[in-house]
Formats: C-alpha cells, structure tokens, sequence
C-alpha cells in the first residue's frame, strides 16, 4: 500500500501532525510506503484554463511543474490532503491544488444524479483524507469546509475521510457527502441608490480571452447607460496586484465579483485575493456575485454560494446577492446572434445592479429554476452519448492537436 501526504500549509505548522499521520499508517502496516511533499514543496502555479492536459497533451498538465506530486496522487492508494484556511474557506494555494486535478479526468461528459460530471481517465483513485484548520472559524463555516471538501471527492470519484486530532490523537472519521446547503443571507439583501466607486472583478484564469470577460463587456454595456461613468475593470490572474487591490477594497462602494466555477469554488487565484481582504466594517461597501459554469446545472455552484454569503459577514460589508448561470463554454466562440438572449439578460443583471444595487432577483429565479438536469434532458443526453454526438467537440480539438490517438492516455499509471 502506498500513502502520499500532501503538506499544503504555507509553513512548518504541521510537521508534527504528519508525523502522527505517517506513524498511524506505519503501525497499522509496517509495509506501507509513505510519501511526503512538505509545504514547501507544494507551491505550483494557478490553473489557467487551458484544457491541455485534456486536448493537447492528455493526461498532464502542460505547465510539467507538479508531475511528481500528481503521478504519486493517483499511484497511491490513500492520500492525505493538509489545507491552510483563510477568510472561512481552505486558502488559494490548497484550491489550485485541487483545481488541477482535473487532468485525472477526461474532458468526456457523464450524468450522475442529474449532474453533469466527467469520465474517469484512470481505473481508481486514491481515497482522499482531509484535514483542515479550524481555529478561527465559526460553526457554519466549518460546515460549508466540510460539504465543499466532500463534494470535491465525489466530483473526483474517491472516497473521503476527515481527519480530526482528538485528545491528542489523530482519528479518521468518514465525511459524509450531503446535498448542499441552502442560501443564508438572502433576506439581508436589501435594494438601495448606489453611489461612490465601481469595480468590477474578472475572476477567470483565462483573463481577456474568457466567457467572464464577454458576460463583464455586456454589463458595462448596460451599467454605462444608466449612468455609471466611471467603472474600473479588474483581472484577478494579476497576482502581483492582489495586495494594492485588497488595501484598497475598503474605500471602494461598489464590488462586482464574476467567474467561472472551478471544481465547485473559486479558481485559486480568486481566493488567493479573497483571502487577502481585511475586514472592513462599514455598511456602504458592498458585494456582489457572479458565478458562471460550462456545466448547465446551477446545482454545480451551490457548494460554494454559502461561503460567499458567510465571506460578506465575515468582512463586515453588505451582500448583494449572488447569480449563477450554468451552460456558458460557448459564450466566447459562439456567433452574436446566438448569444443574442443571454446578452440581453446580462445586460438586465447590469442595468437592475446600477439602479437598485442588487443582483436582479428575477433572472436569478429564472437561472436556478434548472438545479438539475430536467428527466427529458437526462435521456436525450443518454441517447446522444450512445452515438458518440456529445463527444463532438472534444474530438475535433483532439484531431486538431493530433492528439486523439492519446486521448484515453493514462500517463501517471
């Protein structure tokens, strides 16, 4: 049996943990290998949304900056997953971790429960067992953690445990995989006059060329024509600004958050700002949320929206509401026309945010009213993967990178 420990903290505060857990392993069997990557050796670049390791190189990531810890990932039986916590939520370094797992799947789409989710490129995967901090978090959001790192698991097709540390000890205990919670700060959401500065963040990792950047273009569209002059864009894949920008979060009224899901959360590079955002206090700051994914369920994103509820508490601003939209891929390569509905009702989200400061509650209605895949939709989609139609565009881009002969590769086997 082999066990791979990943130390995903930002410094040496678990060296005696891991020993606990190494040692755990070594008595139940003196056989098991154990490998171990500290937390210095676990920092790798933020996901970018490429699809290489699906497209052009299947199977790895093109980045080849984590090969080692990703081939000994999926060569193990059990891994242990280590995650620093900021803000409510594990910090944007343990979320690029797992957002990069994805090139352990194929690009391919299978239904599970009324959810679109991808096949597996390996036969099995290794049982994942978390641990995060949870000094300085309240109740909920150790809840959220827990359904959030869960559903991680389930989305990977592992089996999971938490590990807690009890009376010294260090137990594993199984983390159960629940349906997600519901919104908790919807009532609070309240209708105002906005004033005072705009900023719009992009979120997507794949900054200028992205379906965020289309969805931000129509808003400004319609926010402009309402009379915002002034409204300043901008692209979170710039890390180095991060700090200036959370310093300045606190003198901006208006703070407007789109991007694409990334394994049910945030891409990394988001909550790496996030956890950058001092509290502030002040009533007049305000958030808002957009969250877009290419999986049309709004079911995908619900393990996230509480936590984005819970960040605006915690920070002591106004919450605005959160839309989700699901089925958006396509927004950026499809023709005008055929984005002519959806760029319509962006530009409603737009105008309805100049006007009343809130995220429009009857579009969100219309959004979430498909939280999973509707029974006709689920055949339909059954009988087309029978023909090989919803492999489609997969294909082509793999033929296109002359990749397809490697498509099903298993590189870290």
């Amino acid at each position: 049996m082999k066990v791979t420990i990943f130390d995903l903290a930002c410094d040496n505060e678990n060296e005696e943990l891991i020993k606990g857990i190494e040692s755990g392993y070594k008595k139940a069997d003196q056989d098991t290998e154990v490998v171990t990557y500290q937390n210095q050796e676990t920092t790798i670049r933020d996901c970018v949304g490429c699809w290489s390791c699906w497209l052009k190189t299947p199977g790895k990531c093109a980045f080849g900056d984590a090969e080692p810890m990703y081939r000994d990932y999926i060569q193990s039986s059990e891994v242990v997953l280590l995650f620093h916590t900021e803000n409510g939520f594990i910090d944007g370094k343990g979320k690029t971790f797992l957002d990069r797992l994805i090139q352990h799947s194929l690009p391919y789409i299978k239904l599970r429960n009324g959810e679109c989710g991808h096949l597996k490129r390996y036969d099995t995967y290794p049982v994942m067992n978390f641990y995060f901090e949870k000094e300085g978090l309240s109740a909920e959001e150790i809840t959220i953690i827990q359904s959030y790192l869960a559903r991680c698991a389930y989305h990977f097709q592992s089996p999971c445990k938490e590990i807690i540390i009890e009376n010294e000890m260090v137990k594993m205990i199984d983390l159960e995989y629940k349906k997600p919670q519901g919104e908790t700060l919807t009532g609070e959401v309240k209708i105002r006059k906005p004033e005072g500065r705009w900023v719009i963040y992009n979120g997507s990792p794949r900054g200028m060329n992205s379906n965020s950047k289309v969805m931000i273009d129509q808003l400004l569209l319609a926010m402009k024509e309402q009379g915002v002059e002034q409204i300043e864009v901008r692209n979170l894949i710039h890390t180095r600004d991060h700090q200036n920008w959370a310093e300045d979060f606190g003198s901006t009224e208006n703070n407007l958050f789109v991007f694409p899901l990334y394994v049910h959360a945030m891409p990394g590079s988001v909550m790496k700002f996030f956890e950058r955002l001092k509290p502030v206090n002040q009533e007049a700051i305000h958030m808002a949320f957009i969250i877009q994914s290419g999986f049309p369920e709004t079911s995908q994103s619900y393990y996230l929206r509480p936590y984005l509820e819970i960040l605006t508490k915690r920070l002591g601003v106004s919450f605005d509401g959160i839309i989700i939209k699901g089925g958006m891929e396509g927004l950026r390569i499809q023709p005008e026309k055929a984005n002519a509905k959806i760029f319509e009702q962006i530009q409603t989200i737009g105008k309805t945010y100049a006007l009343t400061g809130v995220m429009d509650q009857n579009l969100k209605k219309e959004y979430e009213k498909e939280e999973y895949l509707p029974k006709m939709n689920q055949f339909f989609f059954s009988l087309f993967s029978l023909t090989g139609l919803t492999n489609i565009y997969w294909d082509y881009n793999l033929r296109k990178n002359k990749a397809f002969k490697n498509r099903y590769a298993r590189p870290y086997q």
